[in-house]
């Protein structure tokens, strides 16, 4: 039977095959292009390579946002279309099992909706996880009763931190905080700083080159939009010092509410994950010295999976492989 791990992200939508050695087939931005509000013009990177640069009738529209399916017809349609550029389409969605990945403490109603997209693409055999689950198992860490691992995942528009034994999720947190918002926040620095305005495009660019944590961070590269004074086309060199502080605001944020976890451990788990330190995963942890400030900050050991960005579906792989942990840990199963 193919198995399939789907970590459908507010960024980027990631697939992973379990039942064969092919690891993650599929890995695309979750965004789909529109004419008007209707007519489909693009789906996945052809989608995200249109934003800046469409006429004011097409439309760049990311169906998942925060966690949440917020166009259920459009999530539907680029589901399908990813699983189509997989060879997943007619009765080999019926013969397959899925396996995806929810945020941390879902609601039943969007439970509900996740039920929704699955039944409208087809799929027959499905289970839904809360993703410290799955983060902690991508990061190579073994769930057991009576050890329990703190994990830290950090993606484009949702991060969960939580501590999870192999009884279930002892206490943890799903926050709308991620890479999209220094994406944002360095949009506004350059346009107040440098009188530069640039896309979303070039904003997520410059973080990914030369972003970084350190405090004597060296990095330069020249970024092009359009002049905030003249309204004509632009180039100005940034230093990656310049964007610390657009990366770290939202770290220190995500720590804070870290640390509220942390604060309501009983003693003998608090004792524990001070001893075993963070999992750090999501794909902020390649942005230079992020996990060695987030180690300072929580003032405890950390580890990184080799690669982070694919934690939570390389985890929806661990459990498809183990029935018996599946039973376990998944949030709501349809046969």
């Amino acid at each position: 039977m193919i198995k399939l791990a789907i970590d459908l992200g507010s960024s980027m939508t990631k697939i992973y095959r379990a039942d064969t050695n092919s690891g993650v087939v599929l890995a695309e931005p979750s965004c789909v292009a529109t004419v008007g509000d209707e007519e489909i013009k693009a789906i996945g990177k052809e989608a995200k390579n249109l934003i800046g640069k469409t006429a004011e009738f097409t439309n760049i529209v990311y169906p998942v946002y925060e966690g949440e399916i917020v166009n259920m017809r459009l999530a539907v349609a680029m589901l399908k279309e990813f699983l189509s550029r997989i060879g997943m389409k007619g009765s080999a969605l019926y013969r397959a099992q899925f396996l995806f990945s929810v945020p941390c403490g879902i609601s039943d109603r969007s439970l509900a909706e996740y039920t929704a997209l699955t039944e409208e693409c087809g799929m027959h055999k499905v289970w839904f996880v809360e993703q410290p689950y799955l983060a902690t198992l991508g990061a190579g860490a073994v769930l057991s009763d009576i050890d329990p691992v703190f994990c830290l995942d950090i993606g484009g528009g949702v991060s969960n931190a939580a501590v999870v034994s192999g009884d279930g999720i002892i206490a943890g947190i799903s926050m709308n905080v991620g890479g999209n918002n220094m994406d944002a926040n360095i949009i506004s620095r350059l346009a107040n700083n440098s009188k530069l305005l640039v896309g979303a495009l070039t904003a997520e660019k410059i973080k990914n080159e030369i972003g970084s944590l350190s405090t004597s961070a060296l990095g330069t590269m020249v970024a092009e939009g359009s002049s905030t004074e003249t309204c004509q086309p632009a180039a100005v060199p940034v230093q990656a010092a310049e964007l610390t502080d657009c990366i770290r605001i939202y770290i220190n944020k995500i720590i804070e509410y870290a640390v509220e976890v942390l604060k309501t451990l009983p003693a003998e788990v608090a004792a524990t994950v001070n001893r075993n330190g963070v999992h750090l995963s999501g794909g902020i942890m390649k942005i230079p010295y992020v996990p060695q400030y987030i180690g300072a900050q929580l003032n405890m050991r950390f580890r990184v999976c080799e690669e982070p960005q694919f934690a939570t579906v390389l985890g929806g792989g661990v459990l498809l492989r183990d029935k018996a942990a599946l039973q376990r840990f998944a949030k709501y199963a349809e046969d």
